[in-house]
């Protein structure tokens, strides 16, 4: 009677770590599927004068890797907007693991008709990959 008495409690024993570890897992396979899991840098680019650009005109926002000295940045992703107006609505949706710690990433906007060069942000604007708000990217006039 006393090895039945032990098999049930060992039996009783391993449910409960069985139920423990199945808790467990279903706890990190929830986790790895949460929202942290992707950034969405969202924002507007836009430009203080009050002129109409043609509608050949293009808008193109970089999400860049900066984080390199003396070296060209690191283009991660890149949205084209035809017929530029201010200002441009922008976002970039993309999974966390594809940023690096210690790496310093920036967005980067300027407004293109053809080859010409007509408008560039002249400041830096860093990302907060926790932030929620969206950015404003305020771009200069190139030239008179």
């Amino acid at each position: 009677m006393s090895q039945w008495l032990n098999l049930s409690v060992l039996i009783s024993v391993v449910q409960k770590f069985t139920t423990i570890a199945l808790i467990a897992v279903a706890g990190l396979l929830a986790g790895c599927a949460t929202p942290n899991a992707v950034v969405e840098i969202k924002g507007e680019a836009m430009y203080r004068e009050r002129i109409a650009l043609p509608s050949e005109a293009k808008l193109i926002v970089q999400l860049l890797d900066v984080s390199k000295m003396d070296v060209p940045a690191v283009v991660m992703a890149e949205r084209v907007a035809q017929g530029a107006q201010t200002p441009t609505q922008f976002s970039f949706t993309m999974g966390r693991d594809q940023f690096e710690t210690g790496h310093t990433y920036a967005v980067g906007a300027r407004i293109m008709l053809g080859d010409k060069l007509l408008f560039i942000n002249t400041q830096a604007y860093h990302i907060d990959l926790n932030a929620t708000e969206p950015m404003m990217i305020l771009l200069e006039k190139i030239g008179g």
